[in-house]
């Protein structure tokens, strides 16, 4: 016997989903073409699986096996190190093409994020799943990955629409056709419940996502706590969770860490703990803060960890203002018999740039230098991937490219 539609209407609302095609693997091969339909995994620095690429994928690869066991179970698997500045940057682009679309924009996670259509059928003249293609044909062609993108009335229907077809799907469910995808979806497949929750549901006689949501309103609320109530009214078609479009911009603390292949050489460790100095001025920059407050930090090959804390006299976005506090902690805690794994910064004491102060004899000439410089080298990473222009104590990191490419790579020289 059919199923009688939960709604006789179709669109009183239009939330779309996104969520990119196996993220990092996919912006790997985004920025190694010769990537492109191969086998990739990314995590090798951690001896697993961190994220795979869909070709990785049809092997039987996973996320979270181990590096030995996937080098057994597909040879030619391309291995790789975890790039998270740059994964971070495709995000942070991918926001900025939806919200050409539509203001109200939430960032869900550095690969996901929800966005309110409702009412821009009139805007575009077009239908609501030629406004998902759209945004999908453009985040194709701009940045070269695929997105799987979700339709519907509410937050939780478009997460199942979303991943209905993936890889590169689009799938619109309207309120009339609500019960259809509903019917054969297992319980806990629904965001926000989990297998716990499935089980205790299953044993009072509910299995499916379309059973739970034709519930009354009365059991679900005799049964289920409030968290559970809200996904029944979202399942329902009524949305209680609205699209957020505030960016994240109160952080407690910013830190940036990286582990590499352990090593002796003092200039090898000093490079790559500026590179994370220079990725998270980065981060704190990109959501308009500043910091007066930082502590490096450096492991050792048997875990051992030894930091050092600076205090500086003004706040700042920018690592040239650091960088020779950095150098002297660097040198009171680096031992040069010690092999080092792996190296941090955390930036503390954070306030937004419109509340920084600087002292009465700053000097203002340099300051401004400083910022006209990291604006424009902002732009360039944002637009072109963060190595398009490293400091030149960077290239002694370990996994630097050979020579011949590191002629490629423009290198600061900052004299300000």
């Amino acid at each position: 016997m059919s199923e009688s539609p939960i709604l006789i209407y179709d669109w009183p609302m239009a939330i779309l989903h996104v969520d990119a095609d196996g993220f990092f693997a996919s912006v790997e091969q985004a920025t190694n073409p010769t990537l492109m339909g191969k086998p990739v995994v990314v995590g090798v620095e951690r001896g697993m699986a961190t994220a795979v690429s869909y070709e990785a994928k049809e092997k039987g690869i996973k996320r979270g096996m181990l590096i030995n066991e996937i080098m057994r179970l597909c040879p030619d698997a391309v291995l790789v190190k975890s790039d998270y500045e740059k994964y971070s940057l495709f995000s942070v682009r991918m926001f900025e093409i939806l919200r050409r679309f539509s203001p109200q924009v939430e960032e869900y996670s550095i690969d996901e994020a929800f966005v309110d259509l409702t009412g821009l059928r009139r805007i575009y003249h077009c239908s609501y799943e030629e406004i998902g293609r759209r945004i999908k044909d453009t985040i194709k062609r701009e940045l070269g990955i695929t997105v799987s993108v979700g339709i519907s009335l509410t937050k939780v229907l478009a997460k199942i629409a979303s991943k209905h077809k993936k890889p590169d799907g689009l799938t619109v469910i309207p309120g009339r056709d609500i019960h259809l995808y509903l019917k054969e979806l297992p319980l806990e497949k629904v965001w926000g419940i989990g297998a716990n929750t499935s089980s205790y549901a299953c044993k009072i006689g509910i299995k499916t996502a379309l059973e739970f949501a034709k519930k009354s309103e009365t059991f679900i609320k005799r049964y289920f706590s409030k968290p559970f109530y809200e996904i029944w009214h979202e399942l329902n078609g009524r949305s209680v969770y609205p699209v957020n479009p505030e960016t994240k911009k109160v952080y407690k603390s910013i830190s940036k860490a990286k582990t590499f292949n352990p090593t002796q050489k003092k200039q090898e460790v000093y490079a790559q703990l500026i590179d994370n100095v220079e990725n998270a001025f980065f981060k704190a920059r990109r959501y308009g803060l500043c910091t007066r407050s930082l502590i490096i930090f450096l492991k050792s090959n048997d875990y051992r960890n030894k930091a050092c804390e600076i205090k500086l006299t003004d706040y700042t976005s920018y690592p040239e203002d650091v960088i020779p506090f950095v150098r002297d902690a660097f040198e009171e805690i680096y031992c040069s018999n010690i092999k080092y794994r792996h190296t941090g910064v955390i930036l503390t004491e954070l306030v937004s740039v419109s509340m920084r102060q600087y002292s009465l004899f700053r000097n203002v000439v340099r300051v401004e230098k400083i910022e006209r410089l990291y604006k424009a080298l902002d732009s360039l990473r944002i637009k072109y991937g963060r190595n398009v222009l490293v400091r030149a104590s960077v290239l002694n990191k370990k996994e630097s490219p050979d020579r011949e490419q590191r002629l490629k790579i423009p290198i600061i020289d900052i004299n300000v």
